[in-house]
């Protein structure tokens, strides 16, 4: 009788702390759910989420449950289990991260990496911040008004301690949680036909559902159902721990890095090349190439380019950057390894001493001298840093550009600055250009309005395509320039873009391809017997080993393009070797 009396107690007292006693509390733990929710919903709506089935959805909602309800835990051991405080406390995170994930994802159609945070110093610049301010959407005043009402309730609410019982019980919800999450997938698991007799998968399954989101392939999925906490404390682990290789991982890499059928060819190097000018465009599309829009043509320069007889052209290159998009693009190409796709490669790898292109081609050609132009603050994706890193001893920044002159960088200023600066010693060189203009935002366009009147293409699509133009005209004067100085017949010039540009953004959705293209002028190529179809960033760096003829152990992961026997360089093995390279101690650490 005593037991049922003390069960009876405790069912009261839970209901009165449900309707009575924290009904407003209860309330105001709504929002941080709502938070978490809206967050996810953006990612799974806007299509970012590979794919999903109902159960994918039933633990999403145990994941947000399994989050705010530890978070609130820790919140209230943080301020010694003040109710009014905690609340406070899980509102403000929840709302935060929310946003900074949503911002993220509109640009870069991922989750927010916790290693994108230490590059907080660089957004300050006004590239950054303007794109940011030119993508918002009406469902952003959510923000506000969920804050708002938060307020409201929140000033109404009695500052008290939470009962230390009440603490104790509230453990059961994300136990619950976790417990709901397992049976959904199993449900699901062992009623498919197809994978109720794979234990293998349906172990890997539940490990990835419980903590480890990098285990699969499919990440934004990965984290829809895991939820953020746990995501964020296996990559803080990933982040801190060294990770000293087995021989059985350094063999596989050196097997792998080591297999030349399909990179190298034994081009014989243009006795006349001294110099390598790697021209890298901001966001460039293939499309635009060869496009005429109203009798026009949107790139004229680089339509006459891919023509000529001492060029290499092919536009069906595919982008293999992660999370760090411009800064993953210089990577791939410096080095020929894939980068990571979940977590910002340049701060896992810039402690490392790599056989980038660079350094490469100073220990081919005495005397070589590196150098790169960029249009942005050194700080941004640690490009000073990163540098070094690739072996670039000269580098010259926005200000170096700008030369105290107001307003913004454009691509006509930086090739001015470069036409000027290039070359200013009598000895080999290799020089990194980059390009600004055609980056996001498309609400506007540089240079003349040369579709004015076209009433076709969406605003941002023509905007793109006025500035490609522009780009294009700025490329033939530098060719020009290059030329007068008798800098092009001993120079291998090598365009690319740096990723693609997303279609969305220019309001083209399923309507562009998302290739980019390759330009490689005086490299002595066959084109009848070069590879003209689908390739991969990762190539290009292989390439350029095999058309200069460098003679190195390192070739990177890519294959070479002047295989006629091509095959396509990226597939599990690519991803897990180089993955093994970045956080691994295979390259030795700088000194």
């Amino acid at each position: 009788m005593k037991l049922k009396v003390n069960l009876s107690d405790m069912r009261k007292g839970l209901i009165n702390i449900i309707r009575h006693d924290y009904k407003k509390e209860s309330l105001l733990m709504f929002f941080p759910f709502m938070n978490l929710l809206f967050m996810h919903y953006y990612f799974y709506v806007n299509n970012f989420i590979e794919w999903t089935w109902l159960y994918s959805k039933v633990i999403n909602l145990c994941a947000i449950t399994f989050d705010v309800s530890v978070m609130f835990l820790l919140c209230l051991l943080v301020v010694k289990r003040n109710m009014k405080l905690a609340l406070l406390m899980i509102q403000v995170v929840t709302l935060a991260w929310a946003f900074v994930n949503v911002v993220y994802g509109r640009f870069f159609f991922q989750y927010l990496p916790l290693s994108v945070i230490q590059e907080t110093s660089g957004l300050g610049n006004s590239l950054v911040i303007n794109s940011i301010l030119s993508e918002f959407h009406w469902y952003d005043s959510y923000f506000i008004f969920t804050s708002i009402c938060f307020f409201l309730i929140y000033k109404k609410t009695t500052d008290r301690r939470i009962d230390i019982k009440v603490m104790v019980r509230l453990i059961v919800i994300p136990l619950m949680s976790v417990v709901i999450s397992i049976v959904a997938y199993s449900a699901y698991h062992f009623a498919h036909p197809r994978y109720r007799n794979n234990s293998d998968l349906y172990f890997f399954r539940i490990k990835e559902l419980l903590y480890d989101s990098s285990c699969g392939g499919t990440p934004n999925l990965a984290h829809f159902q895991t939820g953020s906490l746990r995501v964020a404390c296996f990559e803080i682990y990933d982040l801190l721990k060294t990770t000293n290789l087995t021989s059985e991982e350094k063999k596989e890499i050196n097997d792998v890095a080591t297999d030349y059928s399909l990179r190298t060819t034994h081009h014989p190097r243009n006795p006349e090349i001294r110099n390598v000018i790697f021209v890298l465009l901001e966001s460039f599309l293939s499309e635009p190439i060869g496009l005429v829009v109203d009798g026009k043509e949107i790139t004229p320069f680089l339509n006459q380019l891919k023509r000529e007889e001492n060029v290499f052209y092919n536009g069906y290159m595919k982008s293999d950057i992660g999370c760090g998009e411009s800064g993953d693009g210089q990577f791939i190409y410096m080095n020929g390894i894939l980068p990571l796709k979940t977590q910002m490669t340049i701060g896992q790898i810039k402690d490392k001493a790599l056989p980038s292109l660079p350094k490469l081609l100073q220990k081919t050609w005495k005397n070589c001298r590196t150098e790169i132009y960029f249009p942005t603050s050194p700080n941004l994706w640690q490009q000073a840093h990163m540098n070094h890193v690739y072996g670039i001893d000269y580098s010259y920044s926005i200000e170096d550009i700008k030369d105290g002159k107001d307003g913004d960088v454009d691509d006509e200023m930086i090739f001015d600055f470069v036409s000027k600066s290039l070359n200013k010693n009598d000895v080999p060189f290799f020089s990194l250009i980059l390009s600004l203009s055609t980056h996001s935002p498309y609400d506007k366009y540089h240079g003349e309005d040369y579709l004015a009147g076209n009433k076709t293409l969406p605003v941002e699509y023509k905007n793109y395509l006025n500035t490609c133009h522009y780009t294009d005209s700025q490329l033939r004067k530098f060719f020009d320039t290059i030329k007068q100085k008798g800098l092009y017949h001993q120079s291998l010039i090598v365009i690319a873009s740096d990723h693609y540009a997303h279609v969305d953004m220019l309001k083209m959705q399923g309507k562009l391809s998302d290739r980019t293209p390759l330009f490689i002028v005086n490299g002595d190529i066959d084109k009848q017997s070069a590879w003209g179809k689908d390739f991969h960033q990762i190539d290009v760096f292989t390439t350029l080993l095999d058309i200069l003829n460098i003679d190195s152990k390192w070739k990177g992961l890519g294959h070479t393009l002047l295989n006629p026997h091509y095959k396509s360089s990226v597939d599990a093995t690519s991803y897990r070797v180089s993955e093994w390279i970045i956080n691994g101690d295979y390259f030795p650490s700088r000194k």
